[in-house]
C-alpha cells in the first residue's frame, strides 16, 4: 500500500471533481480541500473535500486508502473518522468513501456495520461506501467515459491486456491539457504492479501514433535528441563491453533496462542534461539484473528525482565498497 499510497492521493487531487461526481453519483461544480487533521489532535483522515453539487447542496467528501494491512479494524477507524468529521463542520452532511488496494484487501468489508443493544437491536449503526479496487475490471473504469479515473486500472484486474490497454492510451492520449495529461500517464505507471502491463504501456506512449504528435511526447523525443550524445556514451560503453555471443545478449538485456528507467526519469521529471549525465554514469555500474528491476520500480514510484538518485546511489556505492574488499583479500 505505501507504494501506491502517494499517487492515489495525487491522482485524487488532481481530478477532485471526476472522482467526486463518480463517488457521488451526482454532477459536482466545486471541490475544496478541507483540512484533513480532526479536531487538533493527532488523528488524520487521507482526503477530506468541501463539495459543492450542481442542485448547490454543499457536503464534506471523506475519502480513505486502505490495503492488506491495518493495526485497527477498519469499520472502527471509519467510525472513528465519521464521528469526529460530523463535529467538524457539523452544517454539512457526510459521505465517506473507502478504497481497497491490493487483492483481498477489506474482502468482507460491504460498509455497512452496526452494534447491538441488550434487546438486540441496533443501538448504533454506521455505513459508507466501499470501493474494491482488486475486484473491479478495467472495462468498468473505461465504461464510466471519465479518462481521469483510468489510471486506477493498473490496480484493478484488467482481463484482456491487449485490447484494454490501447484503450486507456488512447482515451489518456485525447487529453487536450498537456501538462493533465502528464499527470495521468505518471499516475497510470505508478499505479501499475505488473511489470509486463508497465512495459505494454510505455511501448504504446512511445510508439502509438495517437500519440506521437502530443505537444508532451514531441518535448520528450527532443530531449532525448538533444541528450543522445550522452545515451551514446552509454551504449558505447556497454557495446564495448561484447565478447561473445552469451555477453552480447547480457550486455543487451543491460541497455534496455538502463535505457527503460532513463525513460521513466524523463517522462516523470524532465532531468537537466547534467543530471542525465550523473545518473547514466552511476546506471552503467549497476550490473546486477534484480537491481535494476529495483531501480526501474524505484523510477516509476520515487516521488521526487532524488529520492531515486537516493536509492541510484546506495546500489552503487555498495557494489564499490564490495569490490574494495574483494581486492584486498
Amino acid at each position: 500500500m505505501a507504494a501506491t499510497d502517494s499517487p492515489l492521493k495525487q491522482l485524487v487531487e488532481t481530478c477532485i471533481l471526476d472522482f467526486a461526481t463518480w463517488l457521488l453519483d451526482s454532477v459536482v461544480i466545486d471541490a475544496q480541500p478541507l483540512n484533513a487533521e480532526l479536531l487538533t489532535q493527532t488523528v488524520r483522515v487521507d482526503q477530506l473535500y468541501r463539495v459543492t453539487l450542481a442542485n448547490k447542496r454543499v457536503i464534506k467528501l471523506h475519502i480513505e486508502f486502505q490495503g492488506l494491512r491495518t493495526h485497527e479494524p477498519m469499520p472502527l477507524r471509519m467510525l472513528d473518522y465519521m464521528t469526529r468529521l460530523v463535529k467538524l463542520d457539523s452544517g454539512l452532511d457526510l459521505h465517506s468513501v473507502v478504497f481497497y488496494v491490493g487483492k483481498g484487501a477489506g474482502a468482507d468489508d460491504e460498509g455497512h456495520h452496526q452494534i447491538n443493544g441488550a434487546d438486540d437491536k441496533p443501538v448504533l449503526r454506521w455505513r459508507y461506501q466501499v470501493i474494491h479496487l482488486w475486484k473491479m475490471h478495467a472495462q468498468e473504469l473505461l465504461d464510466l467515459d471519465r479518462p481521469a479515473l483510468l489510471p486506477l486500472v493498473g490496480q484493478t484486474q484488467i482481463d484482456k491486456p491487449d485490447e484494454i490497454l490501447p484503450q486507456v492510451v488512447e482515451h489518456l492520449g485525447e487529453i487536450a491539457d498537456v501538462e493533465l495529461r502528464r499527470r495521468l500517464f505518471t499516475g497510470l505507471l505508478a499505479l501499475v504492479n505488473d511489470e509486463e502491463i508497465t512495459k505494454m504501456i510505455e511501448k504504446m506512449i512511445e510508439e502509438d501514433e495517437l500519440l506521437t504528435d502530443t505537444p508532451y511526447l514531441r518535448r520528450l523525443r527532443e530531449k532525448s535528441e538533444q541528450e543522445g550524445r550522452l545515451e551514446g556514451r552509454l551504449e558505447g560503453r556497454l557495446e564495448g563491453r561484447l565478447e561473445g555471443r552469451l555477453e552480447g545478449v547480457e550486455e543487451g538485456k543491460r541497455m534496455a533496462d538502463h535505457r527503460s528507467i532513463l525513460d521513466i526519469l524523463i517522462l516523470r521529471f524532465e532531468p537537466s542534461a547534467a543530471t542525465y549525465q550523473a545518473i547514466t554514469d552511476l546506471l552503467v555500474q549497476v550490473t546486477d539484473e534484480q537491481q535494476r528491476r529495483e531501480l526501474r520500480k524505484t523510477a516509476i514510484q520515487a516521488q521526487t528525482l532524488a529520492d531515486f538518485q537516493s536509492a541510484l546511489h546506495t546500489i552503487t556505492t555498495d557494489q564499490s565498497n564490495l569490490g574494495n574488499r574483494t581486492e584486498a583479500k
